[in-house]
């Protein structure tokens, strides 16, 4: 992992449980009454599930230490990545699949629209299509981490979700409805539309994770189906 990388991955942590820069917009009445038909804009969501400690013992030991540290989560989520897809498990794709189930669900008719977004960006679109009249708005989606974390050193590893919503009109790209929901949110949340992790699915080290790929697949797509599910339910 180069340095720059580093420091970006770094940054993305700093943000976990804090969500001061998301401006929460809530959802009016006025608003819904003229969303029937969604375009769902290509979500930024990573492929690779993150395996993250919040506090993580290298991070007090300078700028070295927290490049090891890392280093030592960069690796272990490339081996969880690897075994969460030999178990037939792709995070975008299936993500999104739940997130068009459920606004679906919610009554709205969906319509996926591809939009090219800068890799690894964590951060709603800067511009959106111009409307042709398929669609009443778009929804700008994009995880900050998909994946598991613990607090600290010999804190249990919990699936963790954050992500980030916004809702603008398609005709005059005006937001109608922001904000972020996080799944196993550390802290109170500031602000964040916040769930509780569904217990059961926790693992006190790494290698147990490691161990039991059959479990933390179910953990990790529940966490997933209810943030999408909570999603949905904002927009009802």
């Amino acid at each position: 992992m180069n340095l720059g990388r580093t420091l970006c991955v770094m940054a993305v942590l700093l943000c976990l449980g804090a969500c001061s820069s998301n401006k929460h917009r809530p959802y009016k009445p006025t608003d819904r009454e003229q969303v029937q038909r969604i375009g769902l804009l290509t979500p930024a969501v990573p492929d690779r599930m993150a395996v993250r400690m919040v506090i993580h013992p290298g991070q007090s030991l300078g700028l070295v230490g927290m490049l090891l540290a890392e280093g030592d989560m960069g690796g272990k989520t490339g081996d969880f990545t690897r075994a969460m897809q030999s178990q037939g498990l792709h995070c975008r794709g299936a993500f999104i699949e739940q997130i068009e189930q459920g606004l679906t669900q919610a009554g709205y008719i969906i319509e996926p629209i591809t939009v090219v977004r800068p890799r690894d960006e964590h951060a709603f679109l800067d511009r959106y299509p111009r409307s042709n009249g398929t669609v009443d708005a778009y929804l700008d989606l994009y995880a900050d981490l998909v994946g598991y974390t613990a607090a600290g050193s010999g804190t249990p590893y919990r699936p963790t979700v954050y992500l980030h919503v916004r809702l603008v009109s398609a005709r005059d790209h005006k937001v109608i409805y922001q904000d972020q929901i996080a799944y196993n949110a550390f802290g109170d949340g500031d602000g964040a539309i916040t769930l509780t992790p569904a217990p059961g699915y926790e693992f006190a080290a790494f290698e147990q994770l490691m161990a039991q790929p059959q479990k933390a697949e179910q953990g990790l797509q529940m966490a997933m189906r209810a943030t999408s599910d909570e999603l949905a339910r904002q927009l009802r």
